[in-house]
Formats: C-alpha cells, structure tokens, sequence
C-alpha cells in the first residue's frame, strides 16, 4: 500500500517560566530566534516487483525522496492502461515481471521491473503541487490512436514519428512529453479525485510499449542521471532497481527525447 508524501518535520520546544518569589513581577525573556527553517526533504513509498539475479519475481516497498527524478520513474500510466504483451491485453496493474511487452520496435521484450506510486487529490494534500494526468480522447492522434480514451500519468512520454521533429533530434522519431500535447479538446490535463495508482515499467531492452493504439516509452533514467547527477542521491535512486547494478544496465535509449519546448516549436514549424 502506498501513501501520501510524509514531511520531515522540525521538532519545537516549549518554554516554562517558573514563580519567582519576588513581589514585583520580573520582565520574561524573549524567546530564542530559533533561526530560519531548514528546507527538508519529502519522502514518498514506492512499491516495486522486478525480477532477481536469478529470474525469480519479487516485491519490496521503499521510502525514498518525493523529487521528480526519482517519481519519473513511477508515473506514466494510469491504473487501467490495457498494455499489448505476448499473452494479450493485459491491464498495467495485472503484470508480473517475466511477461514480455510487444513493442513498437517490433520486438517482443520481458518486463523485467514495474513500480507503481499513488497520487492524491489537491484537497488531500494542501501545500504539494498539483499532480496532473493526461487524457487523451479516442482518436486524438488518428483513428484507433487511441482507442478507447487513455490517461497517462504526470512523467508520460510517447512516440512520435513525424519529419518536424528532425528540427529538434535530427531523426524523424523522438519520444515527447504527452502534456505537452494537451489542447484542451481532445487531450485535456486532469486532477485526480481520488486516490490513483500510476504506473511505470523497465523492460530487458528499453523501447516503446504498445498501449491502446499509442506506443508509451518504457522506463530509462536518461543521460542526466549518470552523466549529471549527484552520486549519493544517484546511488538512493538505483535501491529502487534492485536487479540493477548501475546506471548503465539501463542501456539506451531507443530514440530520442524532445523537450515540451521543442514539441511546440515542432508543431508550428
């Protein structure tokens, strides 16, 4: 079971003055400055299920830092997303690493890790940002893309393959950010009302998964992590991977990422 962000507080002291045994009443000293509040960090649980060194299915639950890099990893789709494996549809809330993900590559890929987190309404949750799906409508993108209507989480990136994003990846597929699609008609940004389970999955060689008529890139870290982050915080993020040693067993990346900015500027090139 997953729960909402868990503050870090500061802990506060109390202050007792005791009687003074004097007939006129002495001045009370002024409260310590107890100095600026420190920022402190978020904590959020993860569930995760993946495969072991020696291909056995287990589960774990980690409490680590509530920041966009680590959530990216648990945030694409929504419970209820049918996903497109080797056995048939499957809902993403029903996969068990082991199962194999068709994928937009035209290969068949194990799912070798699935994390999952929960996202809570603004009301529950006074002072977070406000966490926001993406709802595609059914044929957004063309007939059966998608079909039926998909909502994807808040980190969601899909495939395109479109000649316009050579001005910004010089090759005519990159994967974009699936909000910055958002046209307020057929693709709306929504709020959860409830409490929802969002998704994310590792396969054994990154690619696009197959989800309702849209291809939905599969877990990477990307280049940041290993290139520009901070190692400690690096190394907290790799215990959520237990099957994997290091950043690089990520391997690559199957295609290219656009920026919101550079699907904007694509769009009206």
């Amino acid at each position: 079971m997953s729960y909402p962000h868990v503050p870090i507080g500061r802990l506060s002291t109390d202050v007792f003055n005791s009687p003074v045994p004097h007939s006129r009443t002495l001045p009370q000293p002024a409260p310590a400055d107890p100095g600026p509040l420190r920022s402190t960090p978020l904590t959020r649980r993860y569930e995760i299920a993946y495969l072991d060194a020696e291909g056995r299915f287990e589960t774990c639950t980690r409490l680590a830092p509530a920041i966009p890099e680590f959530e990216e990893a648990f945030s694409a789709f929504a419970r209820g997303t049918v996903i497109a494996t080797t056995e048939g549809p499957v809902a993403v809330e029903d996969l068990v690493p082991g199962m194999e993900a068709l994928t937009a590559e035209g290969r068949a890929e194990r799912i070798t890790w699935i994390g999952s987190m929960t996202l809570f309404p603004q009301r529950a949750m006074p002072g977070m940002p406000r966490s926001t799906l993406t709802r595609i409508t059914a044929d957004a993108f063309g007939v059966g893309r998608p079909m039926p209507d998909l909502v994807l989480g808040p980190r969601a990136r899909i495939l395109v393959r479109d000649a316009r994003c050579r001005f910004a990846t010089g090759v005519e597929a990159a994967y974009a950010p699936a909000c910055a699609f958002a046209d307020g008609v057929s693709i709306i940004e929504v709020s959860p009302v409830a409490a929802l389970s969002v998704f994310h999955i590792v396969l054994e060689r990154q690619g696009s998964i197959r989800a309702a008529g849209l291809e939905i890139e599969s877990f990477h870290p990307g280049a940041r992590m290993s290139d520009g982050f901070d190692p400690q915080v690096a190394q907290v993020f790799l215990t959520l991977f237990p099957h994997m040693r290091s950043i690089a067993d990520f391997g690559a990346l199957a295609h290219p990422r656009m920026t919101a900015a550079e699907v904007e500027a694509a769009l009206h090139a």
